[in-house]
């Protein structure tokens, strides 16, 4: 790709959306800067009620900080709060202490935006009791960034929660349970099959025939099985416990994962709720790994709703809660978005 020059607000905010491949929403969004160089972007949920700012701050710019390259950052807000001459400025003391982490750190906040349903406008204005003044969102459509970056092929989707596919369109509670009963008998054997048969699927790219998917599906319902693919999935020899985190220095085969993803996806057509925590799981899972964090928390709620107790989804949910990022998804060599 060509170097990307920034030269207005609307430049760098449509950069966001498309760096993510969606229009955040409730999220602040930090866009770092490497010298003349555009570093990664870092999306996070806007912090609740219950969340200090001190915390939240620090949380926010240690992540930033894992550019070691970064110089300075552009931070953008999206929100549905009201932010016009009338309203105080939402997250002042959020902002301030953010600022002052992130100074304190060597980054240089070069600028602050607030990006509304309708318009968008720099975070200090005139007063710094309030904000700038207003842009349409449509002056995004019309920038150069945007157009370059369309012309690249580049697209930005309303938000970043997949479709979750039609659960249990093809329904065959009876195949899966024989597939789980088929595997008692020999269970050692059978997890060898399943194991390898998920290999051959994701790495030739197979259509899965309704029984192939019912014997992996029925394989996922064992933990150690699932961990097993999980931490092979990306095709990386890296401990289990480093690939599962995201937190190996080489780069993830990202296109194996999206055949994962796929096949996964796959099988929540044929899952009843009994058996469907294990693909939802792993799917809220990739999408940690690749920095989506709404659609990793969409996947893991409708997870908890079938089965309140899996341990894994109730883990992950946690981390997703602590706003932890996945390693991969902070560094510019391994981030999802930057191999495709």
């Amino acid at each position: 790709m060509e170097p990307i020059r920034i030269s207005s607000p609307a430049d760098a905010i449509s950069y966001m959306g498309h760096s993510l491949g969606y229009w955040p929403k409730e999220s602040l969004v930090c866009l770092a800067l490497e010298g003349k160089t555009l570093g990664p972007t870092l999306r996070v949920n806007l912090p609740g009620t219950t969340d200090p700012s001190e915390s939240y701050a620090e949380r926010v710019a240690h992540a930033v900080g894992f550019d070691r390259d970064a110089t300075a950052v552009l931070i953008a807000l999206f929100t549905h709060q009201p932010w016009g001459p009338e309203h105080p400025k939402p997250f002042a003391a959020m902002i301030q202490r953010l600022e002052r982490r992130l100074l304190a750190a060597g980054l240089l906040v070069h600028d602050v935006w607030i990006v509304g349903p309708e318009s968008f406008a720099t975070y200090d204005g005139a007063n710094p009791a309030s904000c700038g003044k207003e842009t349409p969102l449509a002056a995004f459509e019309s920038c150069l960034m945007n157009a370059e970056l369309v012309y690249q092929g580049s697209s930005v989707a309303p938000s970043d929660s997949p479709a979750i596919p039609e659960l249990f369109a093809a329904v065959d509670h009876d195949a899966v349970r024989s597939a789980i009963s088929a595997m008692s008998t020999n269970p050692a054997h059978s997890l060898d099959v399943a194991y390898q048969l998920w290999m051959d699927l994701i790495d030739h790219d197979g259509e899965p025939t309704h029984e192939q998917l019912a014997e992996v599906l029925a394989a996922l319902q064992h933990v150690g099985l699932r961990d097993q693919i999980l931490a092979d999935m990306p095709g990386i020899n890296e401990p289990m416990a480093a690939t599962l985190f995201g937190a190996t220095e080489d780069a993830p085969q990202w296109d194996r994962i999206d055949s994962s993803e796929k096949l996964l996806r796959q099988l929540l057509t044929i899952a009843t709720p009994t058996h469907a925590a294990a693909p939802l799981t792993m799917l809220g899972h990739i999408c940690w790994w690749k920095g989506r964090g709404t659609a990793a928390a969409n996947y893991l709620h409708v997870a908890l709703t079938f089965d309140p107790d899996y341990h894994l989804a109730r883990l992950l949910d946690q981390l997703l809660g602590a706003g932890v990022v996945s390693g991969w998804a902070q560094h510019k060599n391994t981030a999802y978005r930057n191999h495709h």
